[in-house]
């Protein structure tokens, strides 16, 4: 939960927008920390495959 707090601060300082208000700091935390988390994983994932599929390609030859 703290890595999704940390995210969620990031995102808040970088692009200016309204802090949540106590009471919905859980659930902002859950839906921008878990976007971010999810995307930037997903970012992750895609270039280890590229990368994969390029060693691969070249070890065929």
């Amino acid at each position: 939960m703290k890595l999704l707090a940390y995210l969620t601060e990031l995102f808040i300082d970088t692009f200016g927008i309204t802090r949540p208000k106590p009471e919905q700091r859980r659930t902002a935390n859950l839906v921008i920390g878990g976007f971010l988390l999810t995307f930037a994983i997903a970012v992750i994932g895609v270039m280890s495959f590229l990368v994969y599929q390029i060693t691969a390609g070249n070890h065929a030859r």
